[in-house]
């Protein structure tokens, strides 16, 4: 694995995230983010109203997951905005809206980190096209991070499509960080009833051992 070039990620350059879902940037780029000393804005495209099924109160899910992912992102030191969102679970269908909806803060921004477009969950994936989309409209680097990659896939999976995966360095800091954002996530990390498992099950964040993101050299643009 490579060191993540420096003319793609700096400590002071202003940084746009993008999440399918509240919780993706902290699973997946929580170490990166809360190190990060330059200006962090994160849109999350969903609201992640479906992760206990169609059976569930969505309103109160949709309510009681933003506030989580506020009360995370204030944990990483990143400044959420409120932006429209689109249905969880059903983000391909709106990918061009929701490009041209994000492409005008990816311009504000001097890099875009989206979920790796590869990674195992159509939403991610659609997110990752969406960051890419935004991204090359704004004329601005895209760096992609890993979700459920490292729970379902060897590292290799990622080479084999053609992509870098690469070490980004963080400090023991910005672990705890990272734990302490993921631990707001009630809804998502604790049980919802005795027989069922966490919607995020904790063999999936502890699968993230380091900060890794994902480099596509045809997605760049700067």
């Amino acid at each position: 694995m490579a060191e993540a070039p420096g003319a793609a990620w700096q400590q002071d350059v202003s940084v746009l995230v993008i999440a399918a879902h509240p919780d993706d940037e902290a699973i997946g780029a929580g170490r990166l983010l809360a190190d990060h000393v330059g200006p962090v804005r994160c849109v999350t495209l969903t609201a992640g109203e479906r992760c206990h099924g169609d059976h569930a109160d969505l309103d109160r899910v949709s309510r009681d997951r933003l506030l989580e992912w506020t009360e995370a992102l204030r944990v990483l030191g990143v400044t959420p905005v409120d932006t429209r969102r689109w249905p969880d679970g059903g983000l391909a269908g709106h990918e061009g809206e929701a490009a041209e909806a994000v492409a005008s803060l990816a311009a504000e921004a001097d890099v875009v980190l989206a979920p790796w477009r590869h990674d195992p969950h159509p939403d991610h994936e659609a997110a990752g096209r969406i960051g890419a989309a935004a991204a090359r409209r704004a004329g601005v680097p895209l760096l992609g991070y890993l979700v459920w990659t490292p729970y379902w896939f060897p590292a290799a999976e990622i080479n084999r499509r053609g992509a870098t995966l690469l070490v980004q360095p963080t400090s023991t800091r910005a672990g705890r960080l990272r734990t302490e954002a993921i631990a707001r996530h009630h809804s998502q990390v604790r049980p919802q009833h005795p027989a069922i498992r966490p919607v995020v099950p904790s063999e999936l964040v502890d699968r993230h051992e380091r900060q890794l993101l994902v480099w596509e050299p045809d997605d760049q643009n700067a």
